[in-house]
């Protein structure tokens, strides 16, 4: 389906966007390649500080010995952090892609999200592993890191001539990278718009926390400091309004009669 086919005015798409079908059967524009190229470019910064840190906290303490006692050629020293690196991608890629809906982290702040090119629905462990391939197992490639910098670089070469934008990656699992925020947008058409107990409209995500029982972290420190404007003009309310005020009312009603039959028996 191409961009003038789609609602471009209902929607709100871009003229001449090429369009694919989402998750929950809607149209959804295909992402735009600058955005893929530099969430791909977070996520692999991401994971080397991640092995960065675990080697200098001595969870990985055995990366320098290993460093010293491997050194194959053409790697030499840094073969040992090369495997780690693939390996830690490896997982990070799968676990995101498959369990947190087809976005890693990068992918989420820039709203992008891998659906199947076929019918737009959820990737696989098998796709997700097809996706990764070759932007994974390219870091092996020598020179040391320049190599995997080309490769992944090389593998977007085929974006910009294609109606849908794919990569390499893409073509090999057979997905395509939409635009897709989280936040406005229910990809399993479960949660409709609910008003949260002020009567405002409750965001995805904090239903996502109501419905599996997150609340007890991310619901008290809403409460701690997420509406205190609210919460003030609840508790300044008129006096008459409170019990004790509606109590206070009923007395001085029931006094005022009161006084004022026994006026009447008195002649005043």
């Amino acid at each position: 389906m191409t961009g003038r086919d789609s609602p471009v005015g209902e929607e709100g798409f871009p003229e001449g966007a090429a369009i694919v079908a989402g998750p929950d059967g809607r149209p959804y524009p295909v992402a735009a390649v600058w955005r893929r190229a530099l969430a791909r470019i977070i996520d692999a910064v991401t994971v080397f500080f991640i092995q960065w840190m675990l080697t200098v906290v001595q969870i990985l303490w055995f990366m320098d010995d290993l460093s010293t006692q491997w050194q194959p050629d053409p790697w030499g020293r840094a073969t040992a952090a090369i495997l780690g690196y693939i390996f830690f991608h490896f997982v990070y890629t799968i676990v995101f892609l498959r369990w947190n809906e087809g976005q890693t982290p990068a992918m989420d702040l820039l709203n992008l999200r891998a659906v199947r090119t076929k019918d737009g629905s959820h990737l696989g462990l098998g796709r997700c592993g097809a996706r990764w391939l070759v932007g994974g197992v390219s870091w092996i490639a020598p020179p040391v890191a320049l190599g995997g910098i080309i490769v992944n670089a090389a593998a977007y070469l085929t974006a910009p001539f294609e109606r849908r934008r794919r990569t390499a990656s893409d073509w090999i699992a057979g997905t395509t990278v939409i635009a897709y925020d989280r936040d406005e947008e229910d990809p399993d058409g479960e949660l409709e718009q609910v008003l949260d107990e002020f009567g405002q409209p409750m965001a995805v995500r904090e239903q996502i926390r109501r419905k599996y029982g997150l609340t007890g972290l991310f619901g008290g420190l809403g409460d701690i400091g997420g509406r205190p404007g609210r919460r003030g003009r609840r508790s300044a309310r008129a006096p008459g309004d409170s019990q004790p005020g509606r109590d206070s009312r009923t007395m001085s009603s029931a006094s005022g009669t009161a006084h004022r039959r026994r006026g009447e028996r008195r002649g005043i």
